[in-house]
């Protein structure tokens, strides 16, 4: 961020509809809207809104993401409308909630994402992967294609919901990704509706959108009840939320605040290491020199056995692909602030209550920070670079005290996911099948991403 100026000016400005300004662009390609009116205005784009008379903003450069998200971060809230959309699913949950009540549930969740209870999953992680890895195992003998978008949602939501209640989740694991999946896309289209029916009008979509939450809901009281009548003190995500209790009151979560906290786990959780590890295996596939590279290096540090928490330092390559990956594609590829006054960024008067865009898609592809930006090029996350390069050029888990909970826990479950199926399989795209990002809670694949499955010899 550049220093105040006496008379702040104002962002350059996209042209836009007469009368919409952006906001058709923007829903019919967000994306491709953000990226050409940066290219075009620089690194801070103001957008007329037809929706209220202030402005939104789109802000690219790493000095002001920072400014936003870290130093100024009590001042930029969450805009109400993402605030709203999230919390007809989570509740107060951590992605929705603020303030004093935010502090307080981060605080107590914080000991659940410890390192030293995250490796307690890796093992957990590993062997739901075998079992993906046997359920593949037709496949790779017959040729028929799978998904692995769908392949990836179904692994994560299992590995986290195991680790979340150490039960047996299969009975529910099936019902839930339809449902899971559903509130998703919901939650995103209520972020671009700022005209939608409220949740109780009797419209089909929101019968729909209630009767999935139900549906999540049943199973997650009836797991959370199960905990608190067993009386156990077990190491899964929910009995540390149980039994975590405040330092300065004493008091513990209720029912309703774990399934709060349960729900964010799940919403944006499981989506967000889901969709990276698709886009992981796609790059893998355009790029099999990348793909052997990993193979050799899992091969080397793990040989035939599986592969363990303390193999992931030894992991680098394999670590710096996912990293490059959501480089690329970042699973979070936009964060919406809302500063609660006037406040000045690079020289640039940002009024109160005007919506400010930080966009890791863009952000990603800044030529000042990134050669050849649209390169894949995992070597980029070698130690030496990533202590020169600017904090906040890369911000795929976002940033500040709000930086997601859940970082440390995504970077031990992909690369353990990645090595064990890569001892067994070679992943492959199907010829011509088109591929584009599809911009929504996260950064899918549109059109799924149909595979061929080799076995290794």
């Amino acid at each position: 961020m550049t220093a105040p100026t006496a008379v702040p000016r104002q962002a350059p400005a996209t042209r836009g509809h007469p009368i919409f300004g952006t906001a058709l662009d923007l829903r019919q390609d967000i994306i491709g809207t953000l990226v050409s009116q940066w290219r075009q205005h620089g690194d801070v784009v103001r957008f007329r809104s037809p929706f209220s008379g202030v402005p939104d903003y789109l802000i690219t450069h790493p000095d002001d993401v920072k400014f936003v998200l870290q130093e100024a971060h009590q001042t930029f809230r969450h805009p109400p409308l993402q605030r709203a959309t999230f919390s007809a699913v989570v509740g107060q949950g951590l992605v929705a909630s603020q303030g004093t009540y935010w502090r307080r549930q981060r605080r107590l969740a914080q000991p659940a994402f410890h390192k030293r209870r995250i490796a307690d999953f890796a093992d957990l992680t590993v062997s739901t992967t075998d079992e993906l890895v046997e359920r593949w195992r037709p496949n790779s003998m017959s040729g028929e294609p799978l998904d692995l978008r769908v392949e990836m949602m179904r692994v994560t939501l299992d590995v986290l919901a195991r680790a979340l209640f150490s039960a047996d989740w299969s009975r529910d694991v099936e019902k839930l990704g339809v449902h899971v999946t559903y509130l998703l896309e919901r939650t995103f289209t209520g972020m671009l509706s700022p005209f939608a029916l409220p949740e109780w009008a009797p419209t089909p979509v929101n019968r729909r959108f209630r009767s999935s939450r139900d549906a999540v809901d049943e199973v997650v009281y009836r797991l959370i009840a199960a905990h608190r009548a067993s009386g156990a003190d077990d190491s899964s995500l929910v009995g540390m939320l149980l039994s975590a209790q405040d330092a300065d009151t004493g008091e513990m979560m209720t029912d309703q605040q774990v399934r709060d906290e349960v729900m964010a786990m799940l919403i944006a959780g499981h989506e967000t290491v889901s969709t990276a590890l698709t886009w992981t295996w796609y790059l893998l596939s355009r790029h099999p020199e990348a793909e052997a590279r990993v193979a050799a290096e899992v091969a080397a540090v793990c040989g035939d056995r599986a592969p363990t928490f303390e193999d992931l330092p030894s992991l680098e390559y394999t670590s710096r692909v996912i990293q490059e990956s959501m480089r690329l594609y970042p699973p979070l590829w936009v964060m919406g602030r809302m500063p609660t006054e006037d406040t000045e960024i690079r020289g640039y008067r940002v009024p109160r209550d005007s919506v400010v865009l930080l966009s890791q898609y863009v952000t990603h592809r800044h030529p000042e920070f990134w050669d050849n930006p649209e390169g894949f090029d995992p070597d980029r996350f070698l130690p030496a670079a990533v202590k020169e390069r600017h904090r906040y050029a890369y911000f795929p888990f976002g940033g500040g005290p709000r930086k997601c909970i859940g970082d440390a826990f995504a970077m031990m479950e992909m690369p353990l996911l990645i090595a064990r199926v890569i001892q067994h399989y070679r992943l492959q795209l199907v010829p011509g099948h088109p591929v584009e990002p599809a911009p929504g809670i996260s950064l899918r694949v549109a059109h799924g991403l149909p595979m061929t499955i080799h076995a290794r010899t």
